[in-house]
């Protein structure tokens, strides 16, 4: 059965050391309900145990926080339920400080014996100052502190006649263990602990053990409540830990982890799963915990409308005060965004994305980042390749290192035959010395050098220097062998060494090189041999992204969704098909790196937007909500145009069929 979410959501945080007093001291219905109604909230995620150890609660099970003399937890959720919100429940799994100090034994290890931690050093003295968010791993691998999570999970459960979620942290946060009874768990099971990909299989199955034991023990007494597991639970890298969950939170606070462009693909994945799955960002200026930090209710409005663009449901991130007060300048900046969110939910949800646009996930995140991030500056919509399905699609990118497996070559195959289109870069397709696909060229081998020069001919020219252009990872050696050729690679003098070096950085080209391929077309296959992605992901020269369009528009001029959008703006289309209709959503908004941070201060219009949506389906009204206005368009082969007068932050025209 899936899992409806609500669309408003905030996690409250509440890491409070033993050390402070008066816990939930000036706590009150009337100040928890007022902050979820200014705020607009379907839902707030409320807290049992905390990454201190402290339960807020009576517990016979854990150690209820000393200077708590009543059930918080308890009130919480009387509180949200009372108007009609919900409230799931947090419980801290893989850092508790007091069960680390308590039980060692119960301690993650690395292979060398000694325990797994987070920005802690071991040799420091008590009044060294303590790095931010530095914590001792845990083990989870369904052992003697896993059974301390189920029972703790069984009274909770047992406690409260109505519990809406459990949501689970920190439980997917390495990648294997060697603690004494993770070590004898592999040698039960005939693996040898001493060999990485053993350990790593034991820890997968143990901890798909211990998700669905949390879940068998929520669901025998509450069957309909969510159940979520946080931190590498919405990994797309990781669908090995998807099954237990209900639905999915994206945690993409982009003033911390990765920016604004993080969210967009993982929600494009996380579409096909058939979940709900939410974005996750926070009220703070940076990151969790971050008590104290505001951000502008300008970004948290842009925030929440490129989440709900793409599909996702909204949370805010939040930390309680030790009072137990809920801060009311927090939740009107929350209500500021969520005021708006809550208008434009009916063009958000229950669709599917229209892009006819694929992305094959490389499994290294510089790849598809830099694959992701020039789409998203270019306004080409997209989505990704699940589980090999190319069906969705009919022009499929391959980012530097995809190499599909044989599976995965025969469904590709398949595509071609269909008359499908690929773009693929650097050692995509390349398995055991050989292209995967006929693509009228024969690989060769790896770059002759760590940088080289790219100099394209007319067919990817359009707003590109005509001289080499330096590229920082060399391309891989092809030769044509019935391609056309688009581009070659020139090698430089010398790589820079201690021996040969030229000025302060990279030496230039030798013109006595003739070049070798570095772009080629075959038919609907279109290869560029250098890492493009990789390399605009780290150094972001604007010409390589260029030529990578070029090379995009070449296979596939005329995409489902074009605007004129500068490379701030984002655009994405869905069609909901029980209402019979298409929405088109519009986002510009320009983060600024600002110290430590990507902030959104600014929120300028842009007027007169063209746009063009190719549907096959007869068109017969465009209007722009939540507003209502009808907007003049023009169809012309399947292709639907209009302009949309004002855009400020974000818009949605919607095209009824």
């Amino acid at each position: 059965m899936k899992h409806a979410l609500s669309p408003r959501q905030v996690h409250l945080d509440f890491h409070t050391s033993p050390l402070m007093e008066g816990i939930g001291s000036q706590f009150s219905h009337e100040n928890f309900q007022e902050a979820l109604k200014f705020g607009h909230l379907t839902s707030i995620t409320v807290f049992a145990k905390c990454h201190h150890g402290m339960c807020y609660y009576p517990t016979k099970i854990g150690a209820m926080h000393p200077h708590l003399d009543f059930d918080l937890l308890g009130e919480m959720l009387d509180a949200a339920h009372e108007i009609g919100v919900k409230a799931p429940i947090y419980i801290t799994a893989g850092w508790s400080a007091l069960d680390a100090e308590q039980h060692p034994e119960w301690r993650a290890r690395r292979k060398d014996g000694s325990y797994s931690v987070v920005n802690i050093d071991p040799n420091a003295a008590p009044d060294n100052p303590r790095p931010e968010c530095s914590w001792a791993d845990l083990c989870l691998n369904d052992g003697s502190y896993a059974e301390h999570i189920y029972a703790l999970t069984r009274e909770i459960c047992d406690r409260y006649a109505r519990i809406d979620g459990l949501f689970y942290d920190i439980v997917f946060n390495y990648h294997a263990c060697w603690c004494d009874e993770c070590r004898a768990g592999m040698r039960a099971m005939g693996l040898d602990s001493e060999k990485d990909g053993d350990a790593r299989l034991y820890y997968v199955r143990k901890h798909q053990d211990f998700t669905r034991k949390c879940g068998e023990i929520l669901h025998e007494k509450h069957p309909d409540a969510s159940i979520y597991f946080n931190s590498g639970g919405a990994d797309q890298y990781q669908p090995e830990f998807h099954g237990a969950s209900t639905h999915f939170e994206l945690e993409d606070l982009p003033t911390a982890w990765g920016g604004y462009n993080k969210m967009p693909p993982r929600a494009r994945y996380f579409a096909n799963t058939g979940k709900d799955y939410l974005g996750m960002t926070g009220k703070f200026h940076l990151d969790w915990g971050e008590i104290g930090g505001f951000k502008l209710p300008e970004a948290l409005r842009y925030e929440a409308a490129a989440m709900m663009a793409y599909g996702a449901r909204c949370s805010i991130g939040d930390h309680l005060h030790p009072s137990g007060r809920m801060e009311p300048e927090t939740y009107r900046n929350i209500g500021y965004a969520y005021e708006y969110a809550e208008q434009i939910e009916p063009y958000c949800f229950n669709g599917k994305p229209a892009a006819r646009l694929g992305l094959y996930l490389s499994g290294d995140a510089r790849s598809d980042d830099g694959a992701t991030n020039m789409l998203l500056e270019a306004q080409r919509d997209f989505g990704i390749v699940y589980e090999n399905s190319f069906e969705p699609f009919d022009t499929v990118i391959f980012p530097d290192c995809a190499v599909p497996d044989e599976e995965g070559v025969k469904a590709l195959q398949a595509f071609l035959a269909r008359g499908g289109r690929v773009l693929f870069t650097g050692r995509s397709l390349v398995k055991e010395g050989a292209f995967q696909v006929d693509a009228g060229l024969e690989y060769v081998g790896g770059p002759l050098h760590k940088r080289d020069f790219l100099r394209v001919n007319d067919e990817l020219g359009e707003n590109v220097v005509r001289a080499p252009m330096l590229c920082y990872f060399g391309a891989e050696q092809v030769r044509a062998d019935g391609a056309q050729v688009l581009a070659t690679a020139l090698e430089p003098y010398f790589d820079r060494t201690y021996a040969h070096y030229n000025g302060h950085r990279n030496a230039s080209y030798n013109p006595a090189d003739s070049g070798r391929p570095a772009a080629a077309q075959y038919g609907n296959i279109l290869y560029l041999a250098h890492p493009l992605c990789r390399m605009y992901r780290d150094f972001g020269a604007v010409y390589h992204k260029r030529v990578f369009l070029n090379a995009l528009n070449r296979l596939d001029p005329h995409p489902v969704l074009e605007t004129e959008l500068p490379s701030a703006g984002r655009a994405t289309v869905i069609r909901q098909p029980e209402q019979h209709r298409y929405c088109v959503h519009l986002l510009y908004g320009i983060p600024s790196r600002r110290g430590a941070a990507e902030v959104i201060e600014d929120l300028p219009a842009l007027f007169d937007v063209p746009v063009t949506v190719r549907v096959p389906e007869t068109i017969r009204s465009v209007r722009l909500e939540p507003e209502g206005t009808a907007l003049p368009f023009t169809c012309r082969d399947g292709a639907v145009s209009f302009r949309v007068p004002r855009l400020q932050c974000h818009a949605v025209a919607v095209l009824e069929e």
